[in-house]
């Protein structure tokens, strides 16, 4: 044998000595004051690396060794410092310790103690030291440790909430691409751990806006065991987990992504009042008898066959654009649905897309700027005035916590619990139906948005589905005949369609709408229109 393949051998084998002599699989968490358990008033007990043993152990008893390695205060940055010492955690003992433990899984929370000099790096001001980079050597560190070593890291960090110095600053936001990026390049698997703790982060982070208490400590434990083991763990905090890349696509079919708000929202069985609409609604229910069309719902993960008894209460328009699109081609539709009635362009949307700046501009140069100081306005969300339509924001503190009616709505939210959840999918097309929460102040006298912010939200919400559906083709429905200002945002989405590739429906010239009414009954003229589009 080749004296460097003995050598390799030999060095995979002393790799895995530790791992044979205890038995277990040893797991080490490393980070700042958030993996250490900062203020936790039994922090042996309460921090989450000791909750997640007690996880590992009810599933796996015997199975895993946690240990914490957290050091308050820490980062990424090499030649960052705190105070008189260096802040970087690979100067830290515990970097040193946790090397010499020869973990088989790492779990990495850092980057929110970087926040002041990583916007440094992005305005020119740093002369040395690299975000990811850096953050590359402290993985690269790990492997060299452990070869078939596991590596996790928090690509979306823990919420800030109001009072903590980095609170909606785009910082956090901005991080999240390169934390993304560096998952990637490393082979490791990113955590989104912003999302489970966002719901109940006012109580979570009471106590100083920025550490977790015991409760969230729980959370963080539960998020994490679902990654490490997503079949034994799938419950509350599984996330991108519980997601639809497990539905099956059979070959052959057509798949497209429906989103928008009301009028893309809003089931036929909604416009089955009178005999003319009982006519149409019934024509359509035997169109869609003969048509192979299938349905996945962003609110319960649900991905049926449509059939006239269980497609009333879904997406209308988008059901009979399918059964245009299932006879024009012959094939089976599949439908993956994400709207929400009155939703503005900023809930389709992830903040790190509403707060990213232009690579190659000399400063942090934002390339949407209207939706940056939306995405980090420094109050409340459900307090926000930055959005230009008043209603959107006198809706937010209504909306924000009904079920009912629109659980979605939040900055990034239908990213988030939609959009984020079908990475995966190869979609054919995307069909966008939204643009009423966007186009006018909603206040009397009505008078259009600004006309920079209404592109900058056509422009994001496409580059948001090309990085999804990168071959998809973009179908947008013009806003149609009302009396409302819209001509102005019309001729915009006209605009953007022509700059980006996308297909612009022109509703309005073909007559289509209702003059008092923002929610044209008739679907099914929409759906011929938009399906032509499509051929």
């Amino acid at each position: 044998m080749h004296k460097k393949c003995v050598l390799a051998v030999v060095l995979a084998f002393c790799a895995m000595l530790p791992m044979f002599a205890s038995g277990r699989t040893k797991v080490a968490c490393v980070g700042d004051s958030i993996t250490y358990g900062l203020g936790l008033a039994h922090r042996e007990a309460e921090s989450y690396p000791a909750k997640l043993q007690t996880l590992l152990d009810e599933r796996f008893p015997g199975g895993y060794e946690v240990r914490n390695f957290g050091n308050s205060g820490r980062g990424i940055y090499l030649d960052s410092m705190r105070g008189t010492e260096k802040r970087g955690f690979r100067w830290m003992v515990e970097h040193k310790a946790a090397l010499d433990w020869w973990p088989d899984i790492v779990i990495c929370n850092l980057g929110i103690n970087d926040c002041g000099e990583y916007i440094k790096e992005y305005s020119g001001a740093r002369k040395r030291g690299n975000f990811k980079s850096d953050y590359l050597a402290l993985l690269d560190d790990y492997r060299a440790a452990n070869p078939a070593v596991r590596l996790f890291i928090w690509t979306k960090l823990a919420p800030l909430t109001q009072g903590q110095n980095f609170y909606r600053s785009p910082e956090p936001f901005l991080m999240q691409r390169d934390l993304e990026d560096v998952a990637h390049i490393s082979g490791a698997t990113g955590i989104d751990m912003l999302e489970p703790l966002r719901d109940d982060m006012d109580s979570i982070f009471e106590r100083d806006h920025i550490h977790p208490n015991a409760h969230g400590s729980g959370i963080i434990a539960e998020k994490t065991a679902s990654i490490i083991a997503p079949a034994s763990f799938p419950g509350t905090y599984s996330g991108n987990v519980d997601s639809a890349t497990g539905v099956e696509i059979p070959e052959g079919s057509e798949t497209w992504l429906m989103a928008g708000q009301s009028n893309m929202q809003k089931g036929w069985g909604e416009f089955n009042q009178t005999p003319e609409e009982k006519v149409r609604v019934a024509n359509e229910m035997a169109r869609l008898a003969k048509c192979d069309i299938w349905f996945w719902d962003f609110n319960d993960g649900s991905f049926r066959k449509l059939t006239a008894d269980n497609a009333l209460a879904k997406c209308a328009f988008g059901i009979s654009f399918a059964i245009r699109r299932a006879k024009s081609t012959g094939k089976r539709i599949n439908i993956f649905y994400v709207a929400a009635g009155g939703a503005p362009t900023e809930a389709f949307l992830s903040e790190s897309t509403m707060c990213d700046v232009w690579r190659d501009a000399p400063g942090p140069s934002p390339i949407y700027p209207h939706l940056a100081n939306i995405a980090t306005n420094r109050h409340r969300l459900d307090k926000n005035q930055d959005f230009p339509c008043s209603w959107v924001a006198r809706e937010y503190p209504r909306r924000l916590n009904n079920l009912d009616e629109a659980h979605w709505w939040p900055v990034a939210a239908l990213y988030d619990h939609g959009l984020n959840r079908l990475k995966g999918i190869h979609f054919d097309g995307v069909l966008w139906y939204q643009g009423e929460s966007n186009a006018t102040t909603c206040v009397a006298p009505d008078t259009p948005t600004d006309r920079e912010y209404q592109k900058e939200t056509l422009q994001a919400v496409i580059a948001e589905f090309r990085r999804l559906a990168p071959k998809a083709k973009i179908v947008v429905m013009g806003l149609p005949k009302m009396n409302r200002p819209w001509q102005q945002y019309r001729e915009v989405q006209r605009e953007v369609c022509n700059q980006t590739g996308a297909v612009f429906v022109d509703t309005f010239a073909a007559g289509l709408g209702d003059f008092n009414d923002v929610h044209p009954r008739d679907k099914a003229a929409f759906a011929d229109l938009a399906a032509d589009a499509a051929r």
